[in-house]
């Protein structure tokens, strides 16, 4: 990977160069930023810059034989952590290969709490070559059939990493760690990691790629420089989108870059899924319609019969979109429409839900993000979101 090929964030490029020009490098950062902004690539973008011996002023070679390794990802000083969990079902079948042989599956054989990064390389590789580089959770989770599970990164996967990058670089100058995901590291795993973090081997460089940084440790936190990676912007976006679906109107692509907010998985996915965007959409407007409705009791039992049964990923993924349209709807309220990101629907279904979303019911907002961080600590769905629900129907009831 290398920087010409990541979409925009140009800032962020020149920072990561002028600290390989001045020799900079430190050996514990943090690239954090939500959603799927290119921080990952950024960060295999950046370990294969440090290690290029025949870099220019704005990139890595791409044709040396450490350039070539990393865009094989095969470079022997070059490692990867990530979440994975066992399936039931074994990984699902890929390349006509029967990945339910336990021979060629550990996954499937392994219990949980044995389960290590390398056990699922193949499928991680591929996974990195059919994303560009732009992996997100939900999709990760389905290339490895654990729709309806979390992953996590447990103590056995921590043994590894100390025990991987305990020995000095094979060829580069720096061996580098890329650490997607760390909001998933197990307690027991974090403590474990702590001196690694503090005090790693000679020439290694730690890169942790995540979106939430509140939920790390905060002896975590402080043994890191955090580098915030922002969102795509809308014209690097847009342009992006224009060169990849080339048969897309113009007025859709507009719609898209508004409701994607600089995440190109979620512009991906509208553009290839429309449907979602609808069903998500349906869903938000029939809860909403039962919480104000007095008696709605069992409007509220289908609706959360229903969602607990979408995944946990899935259900994020709701409750994100339902704290859009929440955020969207005070916007109205309070006078500042020229920077809304709506639909044609959406917009059509604000003008007369906006009145029930105001200053005293605020507290709507911080429920759902609650709720959002409770999905992700694997909280009993059907309680979740029956709380949820009740709560709603209070708040949106009250007064402005």
């Amino acid at each position: 990977m290398q920087f010409k090929n990541i979409i925009g964030q140009e800032g962020i490029k020149t920072r990561l160069i002028d600290t390989v020009k001045s020799g900079r490098i430190s050996h514990a950062q943090m690239f954090l930023g939500k959603g799927v902004n290119g921080k990952f690539a950024l960060a295999v973008a950046y370990a294969q810059y440090i290690n290029c011996p025949n870099r220019s002023e704005t990139d890595s070679c791409g044709y040396c034989s450490s350039c070539k390794k990393y865009a094989a990802m095969s470079h022997p000083d070059l490692f990867f952590s990530f979440p994975v969990n066992a399936s039931k079902k074994g990984v699902k079948e890929e390349d006509g290969d029967s990945m339910g042989d336990i021979r060629n599956n550990p996954a499937k054989s392994a219990k949980s709490k044995d389960l290590v990064s390398t056990m699922f390389t193949r499928y991680w590789l591929s996974y990195l070559n059919e994303k560009n580089y732009y992996p997100d959770l939900p999709s990760w989770y389905s290339k490895i059939n654990i729709d309806n599970q979390q992953g996590n990164i447990n103590v056995a996967e921590a043994r590894r990493i100390i025990k991987d990058l305990a020995y000095k670089p094979v060829e580069a100058n720096y061996k580098v760690l890329i650490l997607w995901q760390p909001e998933k590291l197990k307690y027991q795993a974090s403590n474990l990691l702590l001196k690694f973090f503090e005090e790693p081997p000679a020439r290694t460089l730690i890169i942790l790629v995540a979106d939430e940084k509140d939920q790390l440790l905060p002896t975590i936190q402080s043994r890191f420089q955090t580098i915030n990676i922002p969102k795509i912007t809308d014209s690097s976006l847009k342009d992006h989108l224009n060169i990849k679906f080339p048969a897309v109107t113009e007025n859709t692509i507009n719609d898209i870059i508004k409701l994607a907010n600089g995440d190109l998985s979620k512009a991906y996915a509208l553009t290839n899924d429309r449907g979602k965007l609808d069903e998500h959409f349906t869903m938000f407007t029939s809860w909403m319609r039962s919480c104000v409705k007095t008696g709605s009791l069992e409007e509220i039992k289908a609706f959360v019969e229903n969602i607990s049964r979408i995944g946990r990923e899935n259900q994020k993924d709701f409750l994100n979109y339902a704290l859009r349209l929440l955020r969207e709807s005070l916007l109205s309220n309070y006078g500042h429409p020229s920077i809304q990101r709506l639909t044609k629907d959406e917009a059509a279904f604000l003008v007369r839900f906006h009145p029930f979303v105001h200053i005293n019911n605020r507290l709507m907002i911080e429920k759902i993000d609650k709720a959002i961080f409770e999905v992700g600590r694997n909280a009993n769905p059907t309680i979740l979101f029956m709380n949820l629900s009740l709560d709603i129907s209070q708040l949106i009831k009250m007064k402005a």
